[in-house]
Order: structure tokens, then C-alpha cells, then sequence
């Protein structure tokens, strides 16, 4: 079986929604920047919703295909997609962590006056989660490079 023979929808809906996180976060940023706080609310909490679902369907995939050795298998450079693999998984745990406890802690001082005492943090850990849904975005596509198209 070749590599594109194994990329299915899990795969390919995931991979989208990982590459349109950053965006979709960038154009949140701006929608607060010009008051749109709600939005921004709204739309931090369903991108966060689906991104968990995205990777606990593509995390399930990879389980019922053997695991991700199955998957590094096939790809171009293995012991480079095996790295950055480890890296990728790292960073975007790390990133997810910190942005569901972000939307769980703002969401419960959303009442306060704005801005509140937990801005200053509030917007220096979103930018921390900005980063790391980039660095996301970008190793992705690395290993999608790596395992589906090389």
C-alpha cells in the first residue's frame, strides 16, 4: 500500500483543522482587539471543542492502525519523522493543556469588569497558545510531508 493510499478523512479533517487553527485564532485576536469580546469568547470555545475532537479521532485512528510506528512506517525518512514526531506531540499536548485551562479559567472571570486583573496573563498565555498552534500547524505539515507525500 502506498503512502496516499493511507491518508483517510480522519486524517485529512484533522490535519485541516490543525492548519486552520492559527487563523482562525489570529482573526479571534483581532475581533477582541476591536471589542468584540463575545466573539472572541465564542469563537476560542468551538475551535477548542473541535481541535479536541479532531485529535481524539485522529489519536483513535492511529490506535486502530497499530499504533504510530504504523504510520512512521511508510514515511520518506523515518528516523527524521520519528524526531520530529516527538517534538510535534510535545508541543501541541502543551499547547492544548495550556489553552483549555485558558478558556476554563477566562470563562469563569468572564463577569468581571474588562479588563480584569487577568488580562495581563489572559493575553500573554493566548499568545503563548497562538505560538504553539503555529508551531503546530507547521510541524504537521512536516510530518504530513513526511509520512503521506514524500
Amino acid at each position: 500500500m502506498g503512502a496516499l493510499d493511507r491518508i483517510d478523512p480522519i486524517v485529512t479533517v484533522s490535519y485541516a483543522v490543525t492548519l486552520a487553527a492559527p487563523f482562525v485564532v489570529y482573526a479571534s485576536l483581532r475581533a477582541v482587539r476591536r471589542g468584540g469580546h463575545d466573539l472572541h469568547r465564542l469563537t476560542q470555545s468551538v475551535l477548542l471543542a473541535v481541535g479536541w475532537i479532531a485529535v481524539l479521532a485522529l489519536e483513535l485512528r492511529i490506535r486502530f492502525a497499530g499504533g504510530s510506528g504504523s504510520f512512521l512506517e511508510g514515511a520518506a525518512e523515518p528516523a527524521w519523522a520519528g524526531c520530529l514526531l516527538a517534538i510535534h506531540i510535545g508541543v501541541a499536548v502543551l499547547t492544548y493543556l495550556v489553552w483549555t485551562w485558558l478558556a476554563v479559567v477566562s470563562r469563569r472571570r468572564f463577569g468581571e469588569r474588562l479588563p480584569g486583573s487577568f488580562s495581563r496573563r489572559h493575553r500573554s498565555l493566548g499568545l503563548l497558545v497562538f505560538g504553539g498552534l503555529c508551531f503546530t500547524a507547521a510541524s504537521v505539515t512536516g510530518m504530513y510531508v513526511l509520512v503521506f507525500v514524500a
